[in-house]
Formats: C-alpha cells, structure tokens, sequence
C-alpha cells in the first residue's frame, strides 16, 4: 500500500493545497529525486498545480532542482528532491541513564551526534541540564553551517501527556510531571515534539527503517520492559489520552508473577532484558551475563539461551496475536534487543500467534527486525520533527 496523504472531506482550497504540499514532501522523501511531471502522475494533480506548489517549496528552501543524467528524448532532466539546506533538525532520546542526541540537514543526513552517560539516581534537573548542553551545542553547529533549526523532538522512557506538553510519568527514572514542552519552548524558541520512546521508534523505523513503506504495522521494544508503538495509516496510533501502546501491561497470564504495574501476569513478567538474565543466571549458575551475551551465546547454539528465547517468543507471540486481532497489521517489527536476539525468537512467536489469532487475519503478517537497531528511538526522534514539517497536521 503507497504511503497516501489525503485530505479530509469537504476541505476547502486552503487546507487542500496544505494536504497536496505535504504529498509531495512526503513523495520526495519516500523516492528520493523525482521529476514535476512523475509527481504529477503519481499524486493525481495537474502539472500546472504541482508546479505552483514545488515554486512555493522551493521559495521555502525545502525542496531544490537536480539535473539528471538524460530524460527520454537524450536530454538532461530536471529532477526535485528535499533540500538539504532546508534547515536542520535536532533529535534526542532520553533513557535510563543517557542522552543520545543526533543532528541532521532536512534531507536528512546527520550532521553531528553524541551520547553521554548519568548516573540513574539523579534527579531529573541534572538530566534536563545535561540536555541543554546538549542542545545548544548542536544549534551552534547549525548555526555555523547556516541551517536554520526547525524543531527538537524527544524520545523517553515513559507516558507523555501530550495536551500538556507533560513527562507524566517516567517509571525506570521516577519522574512525573515535569514540563518539558513549555520550558524548552521558552528556552529554545522552537518547536518541541515530546513522544514515548516505542512510538518514536515506531516513526524512526517508519521513515528510516523497514517500515519506510508500510502504513500499519506494530513495532515492539524491549529493555527493562515490553514497549509497543502502533501506526495506522501512516500516523502514530496514541489513542484517547495518548497513552497507548502499553504492550507490556497486557496480561497474558492472571496467576503469574506480580508485575511492577502491581497486577499478576503482564507481558513484561515474561520477556524483558531482567527476566531473560535472571532466568539464565538461575539455570546455568553463571552470574556476570548479559541480555548481549545470552543473545550471543543462544546464536552460537546454546541450548539453555535458546530454550529461554523460545519460552520468551511464546510470550511474545501471545501479545502479539491479541494485536493482531484488535489492529490487523501488515506487520510486526522487533526493534532494539528483539531484534538482535529476532532468529532465537521468531519460531516460538510463529506458533503462539497461530495459536492466539484468527488465521485470517496472521496468514499475511510479516515478522521483521528492525533495521535501525539501537539507534530506533533517536532517529524517531528526528522523524517527529520532519513528520510534523511534512504533513502539517491538522
């Protein structure tokens, strides 16, 4: 299915010339270089109105003219793509106890990244602090480079309210309710997207990774915990309070262990880097392992490591198949550590979504890791900035 922009019904010409500009960024982006007339084509408008907009684009700085080699009548042709000079975006994820940032043109070709690490127990000042070092050495670096900033999106562990621009509550750092949006707005005097870290990945994977031309799929991530992000039709799924995607608190067994949600039996009591490594560590009596070094070891052939893989995919594959009754995608990414670990887990996954799902409904799901790896929620964070320039949502 293509990557469609439409516009609502009954839209007048403002906001449907709005609509036909964000299909053509979005064209750009998926393809790459593409002629007025292909764009034409593909969108369903005429060259005359296509043209009209590209100008505008152009004008903005967003989108710039390329010559390729010859066109069909052994002349050289001139082909639109999004303009690196367009500006430049900035992307943070914030975890348990690190910052990753990464800066990137509008086209987007990173520019500039670091990583920095924090000791867990501080408090969410000398994270928030360390952030804005961050920050303006990057605008400094844009700056120097004459690439106006376009906005700053955020990726964290944890529930993000998103009509009051709120952290609400980030477990694995205990935080709740700090401001972010307002204050970097104040401070930085651009745009901030703030998003969950599974929805970021899920958008990183959308624009960057195996996802770049599916408009349904689910993405999950693990760590400590079970993350999930949903997209539907192209955008992220948030639901009502813009809490969903809590994949790890779907209970797949009411008797079993007390989760740190305080229910019995969630997802993450069964998967999540703490339950493989403990579950290693008890049958093999080895203490200094790792969720890397199982992983590892499981890929080599090591009957304890894949067995607990197989235990954990059968979990999986339990949440998994209820997702695919409730939301129909055309498929699943395994993101960050499932990802690496995605050959020791696929075939417990493959037989707990057929046992938990309508065949009619998995018989078409694809299984894939991501292509982006570690890096899902940082790159996602950029997208949220690209996103919301390229479609201007309403």
């Amino acid at each position: 299915m293509e990557n469609r922009i439409t516009p609502p019904l009954g839209a007048d010409q403002t906001i449907a010339r709005k609509y036909n500009r964000a299909q053509i960024l979005n064209r750009l982006r998926l393809q790459g270089a593409v002629s007025r007339a292909d764009l034409a084509k593909q969108i369903g408008l005429t060259r005359s109105t296509i043209s009209r907009i590209v100008d505008g684009l152009i004008a903005e700085k967003l989108v710039h003219e390329t010559t390729s080699s010859q066109n069909e009548r052994g002349r050289p042709g001139i082909l639109l793509s999004l303009n690196p000079k367009g500006g430049s975006a900035i992307g943070l994820e914030i975890g348990v106890n690190f910052i990753s940032i990464l800066l990137t043109d509008f086209s987007p070709t990173p520019i500039w990244r670091d990583r920095v690490y924090l000791y867990q127990e501080q408090n969410w000042e000398a994270y928030i602090n360390k952030a804005e070092q961050l920050i303006n050495t990057a605008r400094q670096i844009a700056e120097d480079k004459e690439l106006p900033l376009m906005g700053i999106g955020v990726a964290i562990w944890g529930m993000i309210n998103h009509t009051k621009g709120l952290i609400q509550f980030a477990p694995n750092l205990q935080w709740r309710n700090i401001p972010l949006e307002s204050k970097w707005t104040e401070l930085f005097n651009v745009p901030i997207y703030i998003e969950n870290d599974a929805n970021a990945s899920a958008l990183g994977e959308y624009y960057f990774g195996a996802a770049k031309n599916v408009e349904d799929f689910v993405y999950l991530s693990m760590d400590i915990g079970i993350g999930g992000g949903i997209i539907s039709k192209g955008r992220l799924f948030r639901g009502a309070s813009g809490f969903a995607g809590e994949i790890g608190h779907m209970v797949i067994d009411p008797n079993g262990e007390t989760c740190s949600c305080g229910r019995r039996g969630c997802l993450e009591t069964k998967a999540g880097r703490r339950v493989i490594v403990q579950r290693y560590r008890d049958l093999t009596q080895e203490e200094n392992m790792t969720l890397e070094k199982i992983i590892q070891r499981g890929l080599e052939g090591d009957t304890v490591a894949k067995m607990i893989f197989s235990e954990v995919g059968e979990s999986l594959g339990m949440g998994i198949g209820t997702i695919v009754n409730l939301f129909n995608p055309k498929c699943v990414i395994l993101g960050w550590s499932l990802g690496q670990a995605y050959e020791l887990l696929l075939p417990g996954i493959t037989r707990s979504i057929e046992k938990s799902s309508l065949a009619e409904l998995n018989q078409n799901l694809i299984i894939k890791p991501s292509l982006n790896g570690s890096d899902d929620a940082l790159l996602g964070s950029i997208a949220l900035v690209l996103d919301e320039i390229i479609r201007e949502s309403f």
